[in-house]
């Protein structure tokens, strides 16, 4: 994932971040937190509501990532990278 990363040409305090996955188990870990003791799940709505409600708790929680002021370099990096016929998935 290095790689792929630093060939983006991101800050190197925004590459840091990118590097690690704690930006999306964090969230993870927060819904986990919250709805781990429901036992009786009804149907899918009842889940995304659960899920949404959870999300916007541990929300309240969460830190500005660092570099973010450098978020639109991966923007525009991510907007103009093409994709080779080699990479893409069937």
């Amino acid at each position: 994932m290095k790689p792929t990363v630093s060939r983006l040409g991101v800050s190197p305090s925004l590459a840091r971040c990118l590097f690690s996955t704690n930006v999306i188990e964090s969230p993870h870990s927060g819904v986990r937190l919250r709805t781990r003791k429901v036992c009786r799940w009804r149907d899918g709505q009842m889940a995304m509501r659960w899920a949404a409600a959870a999300l916007l708790m541990t929300e309240q929680n969460f830190r500005k990532i660092m570099g973010y002021r450098d978020l639109w370099m991966l923007k525009s990096a991510l907007d103009h990278k093409e994709v080779s016929p080699q990479s893409k998935v069937a």
